[in-house]
Order: structure tokens, then C-alpha cells, then sequence
């Protein structure tokens, strides 16, 4: 099964070592592809605690879950990362998703502190979105670019 962080690897050999705890990730964009495929796997709990200073103040462990639970993740595509700086990285990224039948793309530029040998996401700028939420059709192709139907594809998942 590929990761689905977009990493064209497996999730065996790509994430999923850091969501089981096993291997911490070395570097900003590991622990950014790491947290969008815990959203799609709905494990908030690693969301959590991959999170510290402004980005965990006031973050709701429920509320988190009944959001990432009512999405359909479509894909990442990681559009930025600048070298990290001693105990700061930035990443920024674009992630696709679909909510109440329509297909939304977030963009964001995240911010990570490096503290005890612990990679952190500490706070995230996002930029608005430049258009419209699209409907998406059961017999549309997925936006996800399979090639398959939506009904076929990430349409399963709804």
C-alpha cells in the first residue's frame, strides 16, 4: 500500500514507522508527511503529541476527530521546504480534501521547533483558498488523478 503522504513509497517504509513510534523523524517534512497520513488514518492521538507551544494551546482532541473523520483525504503535494535552521524548519504544503460532497485544498506554511532531539509542529499560516468548493459527482474522475471514476476511487471512502 503507497503512503498516503504522496511519498511514492510505501506506508511500511515511509510513515508508518512514526506513527508506531518506532523511528522519529529527522527532518520538518518527514514529521509534516507524517501528521497529514495520521489525519487520513484518524489517529489524533500522534497529531497530539507531535504538537507543542501556540499549535496544542486550546487544541481539542474531539473536535480534531469528528473533523478529520468526516473528511475524505485526496492528497498531499509538499511545495516548499527551505533547509532547517539549528531548532526551526518550515514546510509548506497543499492538501486536498473532500468534505460534504465537495473537494477543498488547503495550503498552508508550517512551522517546526526541534526540541530534545524531537521534531514538533508549533504553528501554521494558511493561506485562503483561491476558489470555490467544486461538487463532485460520483461519475467524475477523482480528483486525486487515478484516472478511475470518483466512485471507484476516493468516492469508496464516502
Amino acid at each position: 500500500m503507497l503512503c498516503p503522504c504522496n511519498s511514492k513509497k510505501t506506508l511500511d517504509s515511509c510513515c508508518k514507522p512514526y506513527l508506531e513510534g518506532s523511528k522519529l523523524p529527522e527532518v520538518p517534512e518527514q514529521l509534516m508527511r507524517s501528521r497529514y497520513t495520521a489525519f487520513t488514518q484518524i489517529n489524533i492521538t500522534y497529531i497530539e503529541k507531535t504538537m507543542q507551544g501556540k499549535a496544542k494551546l486550546g487544541f481539542d482532541f474531539d473536535k480534531t476527530k469528528a473533523w478529520a473523520s468526516s473528511l475524505i483525504w485526496i492528497g498531499l503535494e509538499v511545495i516548499d521546504v527551505p533547509e532547517p535552521q539549528s531548532t526551526v524548519g518550515f514546510v509548506e504544503f497543499r492538501a486536498r480534501f473532500i468534505e460534504d460532497g465537495r473537494l477543498f485544498e488547503m495550503q498552508e506554511r508550517s512551522e517546526f521547533l526541534l526540541e530534545n532531539q524531537h521534531w514538533f509542529y508549533v504553528d501554521g499560516e494558511q493561506t485562503p483558498m483561491k476558489h470555490k468548493p467544486l461538487k463532485i459527482e460520483r461519475n467524475s474522475p477523482c480528483p486525486c488523478h487515478s484516472g478511475k471514476k470518483f466512485k471507484r476511487c476516493h468516492g469508496i471512502q464516502s
